[in-house]
């Protein structure tokens, strides 16, 4: 039997919530935490993982939410400095080995790419699928 992941998914805008809903489905324990507790009406009612008001880049409420026990941490805020906080905190601090912030400036993409941490890029992501999907080439030839 495959080894069930405890994640924490800060941040429950569409991206961060549809996540967090298809992780717990899948058997996964996950904690969802935003600041704002409508946000958590995006789970949906099936949704059996905990919940967790509060504000994800503080280091009680990431301990409340038990980071230490914590396999992953998706820190996906609407905000790429906050995600970026968030990520620094849960890796270097409490040691988590699976930190995935996302992330839209491509400065931060390589500052996280540097720290050796690898960021969730939706236009980056959504480039490569476009090339994919059309089958053309990027500058230089090469097929992604």
């Amino acid at each position: 039997m495959a080894r069930t992941a405890r994640v924490i998914v800060i941040g429950c805008g569409s991206f961060g919530a549809a996540l967090a809903a298809s992780l717990a489905a899948a058997g996964h324990e996950v904690t969802a935490v935003d600041m704002r507790e409508d946000a958590f009406d995006q789970l949906g009612d099936d949704f059996d993982g905990e919940t967790v008001t509060g504000d994800g880049s503080s280091a009680l409420v990431l301990e409340e939410c038990g980071v230490k026990r914590a396999t992953h941490v998706v820190a996906a805020t609407g905000h790429d400095a906050t995600n970026l906080l968030i990520a620094e905190l849960a890796s270097e601090i409490y040691g988590v080995r699976h930190v995935l912030p996302l992330v839209d400036d491509d400065a931060f993409v390589e500052i996280l790419e540097d720290l050796g941490t690898e960021p969730i890029c939706p236009h980056r992501i959504c480039e490569k699928e476009f090339y994919r999907l059309t089958g053309l080439r990027l500058e230089g030839g090469d097929e992604q």
